[in-house]
């Protein structure tokens, strides 16, 4: 869901966007140097060990009181943001007797043999608000582009940006959410394994392909590098861990999916290859990663502050930074090699490499 959360500059024709997210830096470690059928073994550990939350309780923290936090709207933080209707609604309403929102479960429980017993079908990842008659419109219906095809869908007599066509199965989000909802289909297909009485859940190319199956796998994949992850998934990510208590990889670590699903499936994973450390006068020191960088740049700093990396014909972008983790977009900078410096003094030589 794109938001105008991230801090973003547009200096010298560049742009330079920085996303914080409170993900722990050794969270994956276990999948680290993995590859392969052991790198998605390693990620399924990681992620299966949280909390089963109820589906609705009056007496404990349920599904409801995790997506008013999950999904809050930044811009009032009384109201969710609907997933489908791209709107902004009160949150404690809650389905109020259907005039208020619902929980659509992205994978839907037809197709994966769940219900809404504490597991599979209330794990948070996969739920998003959304309003009751769009969820309804939405029904079972699998993710695939439409272009001009199918039938536009419409909320209160205005266009929405998603696109249905019932008779072929297929229902195709608005743009903003492609990659948010592409990024929820991988996490279940990888946390999902058919282990201790849960089902095997499998991301496939074919439509209607039939038993605990969801499609289409090369349109999914796309959506996630057409639309990247923003502060609000990073926050999203946050807020389910805090509550549930796991992340959703592909969110932290986009990159994940040329090692899991495409070109760089039996290549080691390691987010720290060529990981450099950087003494400095705050007690810790800073980190960032990869180098060379190619799209992004993942920083983490002792201390908040400004920035700048500076290429070898003294074009200077800056940029702001909070303490902790921060990503960076490289990906518009031209290929070659920049010195980030900071404020307290420090210098160091980074490379982007396209």
């Amino acid at each position: 869901m794109k938001l105008n959360n991230r801090f973003t500059l547009f200096l010298f024709g560049l742009l330079l966007t920085i996303g914080a997210s409170a993900q722990p830096l050794t969270y994956y470690q276990d999948a680290w140097n993995e590859d392969g059928d052991d790198l998605r073994e390693a990620l399924y550990d990681i992620i299966r060990v949280h909390t089963k939350l109820p589906y609705s309780s009056s007496s404990s923290t349920d599904t409801w009181d995790v997506l008013k936090a999950s999904d809050v709207d930044p811009s009032n933080s009384s109201n969710v943001l609907l997933v489908y209707a791209g709107i902004s609604v009160n949150g404690p309403q809650e389905y109020n007797n259907g005039q208020g929102w619902n929980r659509e479960h992205v994978w839907p429980r037809s197709l994966g043999g769940f219900g809404t017993s504490a597991g599979v079908g209330t794990d948070v990842h996969n739920l998003k608000p959304a309003t009751v008659s769009l969820n309804s419109t939405r029904s079972n219906h699998e993710y695939d582009e439409l272009g001009t095809g199918g039938n536009a869908v419409n909320y209160n007599g205005n266009a929405t940006g998603n696109r249905l066509n019932a008779s072929a199965g297929i229902f195709e989000p608005r743009d903003d959410i492609k990659g948010d909802l592409a990024r929820i289909i991988m996490y279940m297909d990888l946390r999902y394994e058919g282990q201790q009485g849960e089902p095997d859940l499998i991301m496939r190319e074919a439509l209607n392909s039939g038993g605990n199956t969801f499609a289409v796998m090369s349109t999914l994949l796309d959506w996630h590098f057409q639309d990247t992850v923003d502060q609000f998934e990073l926050d999203r990510n946050d807020a389910i861990h805090n509550m549930q208590g796991n992340r959703n990889p592909f969110i932290d670590h986009p990159e994940l999916v040329h090692y899991v699903y495409r070109d760089s499936v039996g290549v080691a994973w390691n987010p720290f290859m060529d990981v450099i450390i950087i003494e400095c006068g705050f007690g810790e020191p800073i980190k960032y990663y990869p180098n060379p960088a190619d799209t992004e740049l993942h920083l983490e700093t002792p201390f908040a502050g400004t920035a700048h990396l500076t290429s070898v014909d003294g074009k200077h972008f800056e940029f702001e930074h909070i303490l902790g983790t921060n990503r960076i977009d490289v990906s518009h900078l031209p290929s070659g090699q920049y010195t980030l410096g900071f404020s307290d003094g420090t210098k160091e030589k980074v490379l982007v490499v396209h």
